[in-house]
């Protein structure tokens, strides 16, 4: 919940004052996260042309979110169960995601707006890289 004048938050403090304790309460600054018009750009016009012309999924573990996240945040190694592929039980996944710290299976930790529009700038180089031109001209 976003508290953005002073009547709210001393309505906020006063509805906090009349609950029974124990509480659990957080707080903290509000920041703006990134907008939904971003992810759209993001799942339905960079991800798919990019996706296809390297060959994988857009979504999913070995998707090419997974790879632009660990692209742009780094990789951590974790364990997983050996295979005859993986006699290690070692995979390296991106460190987080846009909404998760920690991947998919992290604390709900959405991008700010600047912070998407960085991932983006990344989103966009792989993508030439890879020979993929997409026009920014509709860019969030």
């Amino acid at each position: 919940m976003k508290l953005a004048t002073e009547s709210e938050r001393a309505q906020w403090i006063a509805f906090v004052q009349a609950q029974p304790l124990p509480l659990d309460v957080e707080c903290k600054a509000w920041k703006k996260s990134r907008t939904n018009e971003q992810n759209a750009l993001l799942f339905g016009v960079l991800y798919p042309p990019i996706a296809e012309a390297m060959g994988y999924p857009v979504d999913g573990d070995n998707g090419i979110h997974a790879f632009m996240c660990g692209t742009h945040f780094g990789w951590v190694d974790v364990k997983v169960p050996k295979t005859p592929r993986n006699p290690e039980g070692i995979a390296s996944e991106p460190r987080r995601s846009t909404t998760r710290e920690g991947w998919n299976r992290g604390k709900r930790s959405v991008l700010t707006t600047t912070e998407f529009s960085k991932f983006l700038d990344t989103v966009d180089r792989i993508a030439a890289h890879a020979g993929v031109f997409i026009p920014m001209d509709h860019a969030a």
